[in-house]
């Protein structure tokens, strides 16, 4: 697929950098209104050209694909965009800032026969993909209890001015940048969410900016869970889950750039010796972009349904709208069921 990728900060030249190892993508073109101070070096090591414009990219013929590594704002204008244009659309998350919002832009894909990629590659890592597997399997058991903490101070690097801590493109601390990646896990395994509780705080950084947050959740389907993510603290990924018959806990020794492993502990029962495995970094991010390419080459299942993105998207306005209120209980609006 021949692809352009809008955004070239740090996940944009990411980007770049996985899909030059694939045969499936030919990155041509990139765009950046803001074109930092290294973007010419890059795109000449890369061999990709620069265009002037997002509308410049959607004008070219020899474009296939739009991958977004925009600001978050900015992702439901640019994805109705380049559905209009008839060409496909992978967007990094979060989806949308608004449940309205992620509702146009799937009625957009539906409607134009497209499939939309999505930027959660943390569903493809050996360890979390060993998690759902056991869950579906019911190899827990019943599922009881999902919680994580994901944190990093990487955002303490970040001028005040940037757009990662502006309520307007990334309110609720992190829930944006790695909260989002969590929920969409959960919401894959236990669900739709039913209502909601969060607060957030600026603790360390200066006021708007916000680099505390918790929540408790309750699903639908009977599970209930916790998050919280820190913007201050060396980095700490750590996911559980629990079931009547047994849990599982994830930890992360680094970002999903620092290619660390993942340890992997599954206790089976009161007594029993738990079991332990370390699982070695993949290219998540590529695996995700290869199985959106293959849905849109070859009609293969895309892992992410409609309803699991918009779900998440639902339950991220509300955690955004508690955590703006002090923590008041969000209840999350259940969708219509359709013929």
């Amino acid at each position: 697929m021949k692809v352009a990728v809008a955004g070239l900060g740090w996940w944009g030249k990411q980007i770049i950098r996985s899909l030059s190892a694939s045969p499936k993508f030919t990155v041509v073109a990139a765009v950046d209104p803001f074109r930092p101070a290294d973007a010419d070096a890059f795109l000449k090591e890369a061999k990709v050209e620069l265009a002037p414009d997002l509308a410049a990219v959607l004008a070219r013929a020899d474009i296939e694909g739009v991958i977004l590594a925009t600001p978050h704002s900015l992702h439901e204008e640019q994805v109705l965009a380049v559905l209009e244009a008839d060409k496909q659309v992978f967007c990094e998350k979060p989806l949308a800032m608004s449940s309205d919002g992620a509702r146009r832009m799937l009625d957009a894909a539906r409607r134009k026969g497209r499939v939309l990629g999505m930027g959660h590659e943390r569903r493809f890592e050996p360890a979390v993909a060993e998690l759902m597997r056991m869950v579906r399997a019911g190899e827990l058991g019943r599922l009881l209890h999902v919680e994580a903490n994901v944190s990093h101070d990487l955002f303490r690097k970040l001028d005040a001015s940037n757009w990662r801590l502006d309520q307007k493109h990334a309110p609720a601390g992190m829930m944006t940048a790695v909260g989002i990646h969590i929920t969409d896990i959960f919401i894959a395994l236990a669900g739709p969410a039913q209502s909601v509780r969060c607060t957030t705080d600026s603790m360390v950084f200066p006021a708007p900016a916000q680099d505390y947050i918790t929540a408790t959740i309750a699903f639908r389907s009977g599970v209930r869970g916790t998050v919280s993510f820190l913007s201050v603290t060396p980095f700490h990924g750590r996911i559980a889950v629990f079931g009547d018959k047994g849990w599982v806990e994830l930890v992360s020794e680094g970002n999903v750039d620092q290619g660390l492993p993942t340890l992997f502990t599954h206790c089976i029962g009161t007594g029993m010796p738990r079991i332990h495995h370390s699982h070695p970094a993949n290219d998540a991010v590529l695996l995700n972009f290869e199985a959106w390419s293959d849905a849109v080459t070859r009609g293969s299942a895309y892992p992410f349904t409609h309803s699991e993105l918009l779900e998440n998207i639902k339950l991220f306005e509300a955690i955004v709208v508690s955590g703006k209120t002090g923590g008041e209980t969000v209840v999350i609006e259940e969708e219509a069921a359709t013929g």
